[in-house]
């Protein structure tokens, strides 16, 4: 069942975060380490959760990026549901949530390891994002056109 997360969903979604296998090397485990601390949200955040049996399985924040564009700003899976379509449910009520707030398209600065998943949801390389910040590495930049 995907529903909006609220603050309290929030230790689950940064174990989620923490133990990423998209985010094992250094790095990217130093940056995801700097970012949680941050990284809060409420109810009317568009932050939404995919649960099963009270685990979550994954979970999507989008956010205003430039008009009627949002960006796809986290989208992580458990370890354990990659492949078993969770990362696709999740991938395209994002998508029809963008819709429903008016979005014309969903750009996504991917982490290199995702970038496959998104081409294959639709999603077109626009660009590369530059390091940034905590984030010391390029990263493609797609678009999803809604």
């Amino acid at each position: 069942m995907i529903r909006r997360a609220r603050p309290q969903d929030r230790a689950a979604l940064v174990a989620l975060m923490e133990q990423s296998n998209g985010y094992e090397a250094p790095a990217a485990k130093a940056m995801i380490a700097a970012f949680i601390p941050r990284w809060t949200f409420t109810e009317a955040d568009e932050v939404w959760l995919d649960e099963e049996a009270g685990a979550v399985m994954g979970f999507h924040q989008l956010i205003p990026h430039d008009g009627p564009v949002w960006e796809l700003d986290l989208f992580f899976t458990a370890n354990a549901a990659q492949g078993k379509g969770v990362g696709r449910r999740l991938f395209e009520q994002m998508a029809q949530r963008a819709r429903a707030l008016g979005a014309s398209a969903v750009v996504i600065s991917s982490n290199p390891q995702a970038a496959e998943f998104y081409r294959r949801m639709g999603a077109v390389d626009v660009g590369v994002s530059p390091p940034v910040g905590e984030i010391t590495w390029e990263r493609p930049k797609l678009r999803l056109t809604l």
